[in-house]
């Protein structure tokens, strides 16, 4: 039997032996133990595990993936204020740039279903790497384009070279950190990522008034190069074959609740034995022995399976998929509505703009970060030490109040030309609901599936992705032939409508996860394990 054969079996009797309860609910808190928190997953006895790693080492490789996303979002977002100036420089129509928004957005999506596999059997390093690579090289590209076509290209490519900033930070947080942890880490991401988008669209406008639009371009490539030598010398890969499950007994004795787990305060006996050195942490690349052939390919049709066989990842899909499709509105929208009259603004004028957005998705990030984690571990607490993912989900009542109220006051305001000021604060209402979107959908997710969460980043990548794509191809046509006042009307009642489906999920999710508690026992048993004949 070869080792792949060894850790096969090993996986899988660790899985038959834990999933006897509802998938996503433990118990995070230990009675016998002055309240400790549990830690989930359990960790290993090797050093090199992730979540052995100490504060620094952990802090260093989240913050380098945080510039990986920052510098990714700042790339593709730097023309959202620029779009006029571009058009009249170019010729390419409002409309066409942003179809190529679009474009980005679908090849972001979908092409993490080769993405993702490729993470997953060499490593997240090399995929890191080359993704940063390619985002210079079109970015670069996007400073010398003079057509559609051209434009179109680059940003289908850029697309694809961006793409795995949508599911391979979430991931890496997933491997960092333990389950209670991950929310507040979640939110930081989101804020991050949300950050990029605002600040990019901000300093191009002035870029632009000061030395064109071009050098925009070029300023996102230099910081991408930055991003590449740091990633090169200091990321380290957080790739960890796991054989412990994320699963937990919720009825029986103390022991079979807290038996084979340790809390916060016990010591653990590492080997340091075959610590790894500098140069072996840096290898470009590491081929995981869990993955064969038909395994890669197997990964490549699964997360679009995962989203029609677990209502959950549909709904995170969905859910995060509309958080942002009203984001991309408002994006695809400010320069069009703010460069004309009443208001006229410049380009420098645009970008300032997106203070207000920006200064919504700190809000955002904070509320994520701070308030809901705490709410959701004093629900645990009060639930016995139960952590239900369910309980997070209440924090989304503040989304339903904000989204519809942010649609009206943007979209409604500028067709009634209200001041500016009221069309501000309609942004910033929005960029919260995005932050909070991404936030509560991915978290719930990794908590309700994360011996999955892998492929189940892609799905709901997928789904967000695509739905953005329509969006961004709609929005000009839909608002050319209902007007800005109808338009945001109907944007308005479609938000509020799609983000009360939260309360579906608080009141049936765990049913939803009892439910297909089989198929996820067999879709995490068979994870990259696909053993050869």
């Amino acid at each position: 039997m070869s080792k792949s054969d060894n850790i096969a079996t090993e996986n899988s009797l660790e899985v038959q032996s834990s999933w006897d309860a509802v998938p996503g609910t433990l118990n995070w808190e230990n009675k016998s133990s002055n309240g400790d928190l549990i830690l989930y997953p359990q960790p290993s006895n090797d050093p090199d595990d992730p979540l052995n790693w100490t504060k620094i080492r952990k802090i260093v490789n989240l913050s380098l993936v945080l510039f990986y996303t920052f510098t990714t979002g700042i790339a593709g977002t730097s023309t959202y204020s620029i779009l006029v100036p571009i058009s009249e420089a170019t010729g390419i129509t409002i409309a066409q740039l942003n179809n190529g928004t679009g474009y980005l957005f679908l090849l972001a999506g979908w092409t993490n279903l080769i993405w993702q596999p490729m993470a997953l059997t060499f490593g997240r390093r090399p995929v890191f790497l080359f993704s940063i690579l390619g985002c210079v090289a079109m970015s670069e590209w996007a400073a010398h384009i003079s057509s559609y076509g051209a434009w179109a290209a680059c940003r289908c490519l850029l697309g694809a070279f961006v793409a795995p900033v949508e599911v391979l930070p979430e991931q890496c947080i997933a491997e960092l950190f333990f389950s209670h942890e991950r929310s507040a880490w979640m939110g930081i991401y989101m804020l991050v990522l949300a950050s990029s988008n605002y600040l990019a669209p901000l300093i191009a406008g002035y870029m632009n008034e000061s030395i064109g639009w071009q050098w925009v371009q070029h300023w996102c490539a230099l910081l991408l190069a930055l991003n590449f030598i740091l990633a090169f010398f200091f990321y380290e890969d957080t790739m960890f074959n796991r054989t412990t499950k994320e699963a937990e007994h919720v009825e029986g004795s103390d022991e079979d609740k807290y038996g084979h787990m340790i809390t916060v305060n016990s010591p653990r006996n590492l080997d340091y034995s075959h610590k790894m050195n500098y140069l072996q942490k840096m290898k470009l690349w590491r081929v995981n022995p869990l993955v064969t052939k038909r395994g890669f390919f197997d990964m490549v049709w699964r997360p679009v399976y995962f989203f029609f066989r677990f209502p959950i990842v549909a709904w995170a899909g969905v859910f995060y998929g509309f958080g942002l499709v009203w984001y991309n509105v408002f994006n695809a929208t400010s320069s069009a509505i703010l460069s004309a009259p009443p208001y006229n603004f410049s380009s420098d004028g645009v970008g300032l703009s997106y203070l207000a957005p920006l200064i919504g998705a700190i809000i955002g990030g904070l509320y994520c970060w701070s308030i809901v984690n705490y709410y959701a571990i004093s629900l645990a607490r009060k639930n016995n030490g139960i952590r239900e993912p369910e309980q997070r989900l209440w924090g989304l009542v503040l989304y339903n109040i904000l989204l519809p109220s942010g649609l009206i006051l943007w979209g409604v305001g500028a067709a009634h030309e209200v001041h500016w000021i009221g069309l501000l604060f309609g942004a910033a209402f929005v960029s919260i609901c995005n932050v909070l979107a991404g936030s509560f959908s991915l978290s719930y997710l990794i908590d309700c599936y994360k011996d999955i969460s892998g492929e189940a980043l892609v799905s709901v990548i997928l789904c967000r992705n695509t739905l953005s794509f329509g969006i961004n191809y709609a929005i000009t046509p839909w608002i050319n032939h209902s007007g800005l006042q109808n338009t945001f009307i109907v944007a308005a009642v479609l938000g509020l409508v799609t983000g009360l489906t939260f309360l579906i999920m608080i009141f049936g999710g765990k049913a939803l996860r009892k439910k297909g508690a089989s198929a996820y026992i067999k879709a995490a048993e068979t994870q990259i394990i696909h053993v050869a004949h």
